[in-house]
């Protein structure tokens, strides 16, 4: 029998974060490495329009590219790997310090490790905007680590993000998987349950929910805390 797949998302999902706080405080520390360039003002105008670029992203590029070409065209830079050096020492050095203090208990933790002896197969969804280091360093502050899951996103493996249906099928190629054979859990009611659409079983997580007024997306066929997601598992996977 061929393998099932748990998908899960990160922001909010696995680790519970407000997203919009924590975006405050990585613009505010992102901004004081471009200073000389822009205006933080101006610099988070353009890193908006340029993920907003990578976020409509028509598949013939990975999302770093798409994104890069749209940020040095807005910035104006003829030196891009010298500005992409920033991007990268800031994402080694001073990234890991948006971390501190938050807290969070070891709920995400129990369910990977249960789903992994129960043998199925674990993919980190997290929108694929950010890069890999990045994405590695929240997923720490949730108490796990890349090596418990079989596939994660990030801008340099995907050419789409969500809310877009490719961004699933890019993930089940992946993963050689068929949608009945999936479950995706996320916390977004547009982003994440969105993937029913494809016939994947959708786990809708309300510990932060993020629901924007959307009745097309189809309901989820489970919903409740993210403790309440692990008792439901114990019995029923």
């Amino acid at each position: 029998m061929k393998r099932q797949y748990f998908l899960f998302d990160l922001d909010g999902t696995l680790l519970p974060i407000d997203f919009d706080i924590f975006l405050k405080k990585y613009f505010k520390a992102l901004t004081r490495e471009f200073l000389d360039l822009a205006s933080p003002e101006e610099f988070i105008k353009i890193l908006m329009k340029s993920t907003e670029d990578m976020i409509n992203n028509d598949g013939q590029k990975v999302n770093r590219v798409v994104f890069e070409e749209s940020f040095f065209k807005l910035l104006e830079v003829n030196n891009p790997e010298e500005i992409m050096a920033r991007f990268d020492k800031f994402y080694r050095e001073r990234f890991p310090y948006l971390g501190e203090g938050l807290e969070v208990d070891n709920t995400s933790c129990k369910i990977i490790e249960m789903l992994k002896k129960k043998g199925y197969g674990l993919v980190l969804a997290t929108n694929p905007v950010f890069p890999p280091e990045a994405i590695r360093e929240r997923l720490s502050w949730s108490g796990l680590k890349a090596d418990d899951f079989d596939f994660i996103t990030h801008y340099n493996n995907m050419h789409y993000c969500k809310p877009n249906l490719k961004y699933y099928k890019e993930i089940l190629k992946n993963i050689g998987a068929t949608p009945s054979r999936c479950y995706m859990v996320g916390n977004d009611v547009e982003e994440d349950m969105v993937a029913g659409r494809l016939g994947i079983k959708t786990y809708l997580i309300k510990d932060n929910l993020i629901e924007r007024g959307n009745s097309t997306i189809p309901e989820p066929d489970w919903q409740g805390s993210l403790a309440g997601l692990f008792e439901y598992l114990k019995l029923n996977s």
